[in-house]
Order: structure tokens, then sequence, then C-alpha cells
């Protein structure tokens, strides 16, 4: 992942700069130049993301899904030049090659498909990076011969951002082999018989006819109940809520299967034991899910709950 992406960044400027004789392009570490050479050390010296992993942050190659991880990076290229000797004539040669190093490495690494990440795609069919944008943000340049080295030095520093994943691992994604359509007019009509309700009190709530059925399998064609995914939303713990005692249990806490009848379709709602003060809870009514899970929201009903 980010090795790879170093070692790309390394191949890229070293096929830049081939043609400057005196110059060793290394990743991560290199010994000091001998007299009259100079060095480009390559390294990745920082990443950060602004997201953990989220569901939503997945890529999709086919029937195959990874999940990824977008992160910005930035990266060094520190150049570092010896003179042949300590006159002035070889000091000032040094410093015009080093000037001229840092020079073609900016203008190398501008090219448009450098910046916006394509340069960086390898020929391996799962790379475990993608690069999206990659820059200069900064040089720098010694103006002296550092003391403890007698070295004149550059840094480049550059920031880029893309995606990393763990090379060659994906999970298989289901296919849709059909699909089917619902006509639903949204906001979905629903009354309420009452819509005041004190602790313990229930009522009832109709619901506008869709229809009755929808594709369950394709081999052998066969269709199964319409269900709505029904649920009490409210700013208190589900503890305290209300609850909907109609229906089958859906595949997550709190929510109820009601199968669609003609020509409308009802549910109770039966407030909760105690309410310790006035509140409005809304039930909310999705288009349940093959797998009994809330779909689309449909419409919402607001009951009003008075204390004592």
């Amino acid at each position: 992942m980010l090795s790879t992406l170093e070692q790309k960044l390394t191949a890229l400027l070293a096929e830049q700069l081939g043609a400057r004789a005196h110059l060793d392009v290394s990743r991560g570490h290199a010994p000091a130049p001998t007299a009259g050479r100079g060095t480009v050390v390559v390294a990745l010296t920082a990443a950060s993301t602004g997201t953990a992993f989220e569901r939503e942050r997945f890529a999709f190659n086919g029937a195959q899904s990874r999940r990824v991880l977008p992160v910005s990076f930035r990266a060094t290229l520190e150049c570092s030049m010896n003179p042949s000797d300590a006159s002035e004539p070889a000091l000032l040669s040094a410093r015009s090659l080093l000037l001229d190093d840092v020079s073609l490495i900016g203008h190398g690494l501008a090219r448009s498909d450098v910046y916006d990440g394509s340069a960086f795609a390898i020929a391996a069919p799962d790379p475990g990076f993608r690069v999206a944008a990659f820059g200069l943000e900064n040089a720098t340049v010694s103006a002296q011969v550092a003391p403890d080295s007698g070295l004149l030095t550059a840094r480049l520093a550059y920031a880029g951002n893309g995606e990393i994943w763990p090379p060659n691992v994906e999970q298989a994604q289901g296919q849709i082999s059909a699909i089917e359509s619902t006509l639903v007019p949204l906001p979905l009509a629903a009354t309420v018989a009452s819509k005041v309700l004190r602790a313990g009190q229930s009522t009832t709530l109709e619901a506008s006819s869709l229809p009755g059925t929808r594709l369950a399998t394709l081999t052998p064609p066969a269709r199964g109940a319409l269900r709505l995914a029904v649920s009490v939303v409210s700013d208190v713990s589900p503890a305290e809520r209300g609850v909907i005692p109609s229906g089958g249990a859906g595949s997550e806490t709190g929510v109820r299967l009601i199968d669609v009848a003609n020509p409308v379709t009802l549910f109770d709602y039966r407030a909760p034991a105690q309410v310790a003060h006035n509140r409005v809870e809304y039930v909310a009514v999705h288009l349940a899910t093959p797998d009994g899970l809330r779909g689309v929201l449909l419409g919402t009903v607001a009951l009003q709950l008075v204390a004592g």
C-alpha cells in the first residue's frame, strides 16, 4: 500500500532524472554522496484520514468490492550535493547543479498525469492504492554548506490524497437479476383515529393501499406479500417509546412488518406505560425490503403524548 506508493514515486523521479549523471535517486535512505555527486532521497513522511472506515467507503470491480481508506499523505524529497572540493568555484558549481536538480524535479512532477494521480498506476492488477491528486507544497534550498557534513542541501515537500486498501482482499457482491417498480404517491396518505393519547392508550392508523404483492423469486417465478416496515421515532430511549403491536418483528430492533391490505392497511400504535411530560412521537412508515429491513421512507404520522 503506502510502501508500494513510495516505490512508485521513487521510480517516477528516477526516470525523470535519468539524464542527470551526477545524481543517485534512492528510497528512504542513502549514504552521503561522494565528492562531485548528489543524491535525492524519496520518503513518505506523513499520512492522515479525515474519516474512519465507513459503510459507504467501498470500491467496486465488477461483482467484487473492497473496503478502502481515504488518505492524505505527504512526501519529502531530500536533495544533497557534495562539492568536488572546498574551493569557491567548486561550491558555485555544486550549488548550480543543486538548483537545476530542484528545478527539474519540480517541473517533472508538475505534469498533468502526476497531478491527477494517473502516473502512479502500476502494472499489478490490485496495487493496494490509488492516487487522486499530487502536487508540490514548497521547496527550500540551503544557502551554505552544512557545517557538519559539508553538503549543500534542498528539500521539496509534496502533498497528495487518494485511497489505500490491502491488496487481493475482496468480497463478492450480489447481482441484480430483476427489477420491479412500485408506484407510490409520496408522502403516503395515512390517517390516525386519535392523534392525542395518554399513557397506555392505543389508536389505529390507516395507510392508503399499495400493490399487494412483489416479485419474490425469479426462477421459478413467484410473488410474495408486499409489506410495510413501521417503527416509532422519538427523542426518548427505545424503552420509553410507544410501540407498534401489530404485525411481526422485522430484522431491525423496534421495526414491525405489516402485510399490505386492500383497500387500506390498518395497524395499531400503543402509547408507553408512562409519559413524564408532553411530547410528540412519530410513526415512520417504510417500504419493507425482502429481508425485513426498512427500505424507502413512505411517510410519517405525528402523535401527541400527554403527561398524566
